[in-house]
């Protein structure tokens, strides 16, 4: 689970893909199992396949393969850590871009309970930035999200160097019991 279908095998059919936004503008493209009934619309928050669990966020593009190969990259369409290195002229290269399932479409509760996790978000943010200066590290945390699941915790960074952040991610982990994942921001739009 988590880890998806490559989108070079959805080439040349018309199985629309959903492209699906979530917290600091990560994006992955999404499909639908082919018996299921559910038709998302732009704007509607899913509940999606994610790394070892579930995500929610929110649907910001419906396309077919095809015009996501002939409109775009598709570094700028997934830039999940799978879809990172994705260049659409390269065929070697797409096949490392992976779409992942749609489940649903998000329910009321579920939606009312992001406040919750934004919240949890923030608490986090600056516990780990405490812990960046209480270990004198040369990084800049930006942003924090958890995966709806809980069952990840993804701090976002800056820093003009390599940096050694083993024992503050054992330190996170020890407090949020969770896989914690360090993703480096490197351009300007990454904020």
């Amino acid at each position: 689970m988590g880890k998806g279908i490559p989108l070079h095998h959805f080439l040349d059919s018309n199985t629309l893909l959903y492209t699906v936004e979530f917290k600091s503008n990560r994006r992955d493209i999404c499909y639908i199992m082919q018996d299921d009934t559910l038709a998302p619309q732009l704007h509607d928050l899913v509940l999606v396949e994610a790394d070892r669990g579930r995500d929610l966020g929110k649907v910001v593009r419906i396309s077919t393969a095809n015009e996501i190969m002939d409109t775009q990259n598709p570094t700028n369409a997934a830039t999940t850590p799978t879809n990172a290195n994705a260049n659409a002229s390269d065929p070697e290269s797409l096949a490392k871009c992976h779409v992942k399932r749609l489940f649903r479409l998000a329910e009321q509760d579920e939606i009312q309970s992001m406040e919750t996790k934004q919240k949890e978000e923030e608490m986090a943010l600056a516990f780990c930035r405490f812990k960046i200066i209480q270990k004198d590290l040369p990084m800049q945390v930006i942003n924090a999200e958890f995966q709806w699941d809980r069952r990840k915790l993804t701090f976002y960074f800056k820093a003009d160097q390599r940096i050694d952040f083993r024992e503050l991610v054992r330190d996170l982990f020890k407090t949020y019991k969770t896989r914690i994942w360090m993703c480096a921001l490197n351009g300007a739009n990454d904020d």
